[in-house]
């Protein structure tokens, strides 16, 4: 078989984070975040496009104003940019993360740098 095929978790409503590929190239992670819940404030370990499939994220990069993007966004973040990605607006937020290249060769730690403030 040429192609490798991974699975991830489907129809949650419930906090879910997995990471679905770690090969040598690219880090893909799935998340899931009921209302309230969201990601630890970090810095961001490599370049990221996050891809938002359900519900709408609301996004804070460096020290700006909040943003607000729904379903159907694709939204491109540099590698070591300081970011919390949070559901503050829907029942439901689901997105993936595409870390490209993978961290450690862009000279990124395997996990993001959490930032306390």
């Amino acid at each position: 078989m040429i192609e490798k095929v991974y699975k991830f978790t489907r129809e949650s409503d419930t906090k879910v984070v997995e990471k679905i590929v770690n090969t040598e190239d690219v880090q893909i992670i799935h998340m899931i975040f009921p209302k309230g819940e969201g990601t630890p404030k970090h810095y961001t370990n490599s370049n990221v496009h996050l891809i938002v499939v359900r519900g709408e994220m609301t996004l804070t990069l460096e020290d700006g104003e909040p943003k607000v993007y729904p379903a159907g966004t694709i939204i491109y973040i540099p590698f070591n940019t300081k970011m919390i990605a949070q559901n503050l607006t829907s029942d439901i937020l689901e997105f993936f993360v595409i870390k490209a290249p993978h961290p450690s060769k862009i000279g990124g730690p395997e996990e993001p740098i959490k930032v306390d403030d």
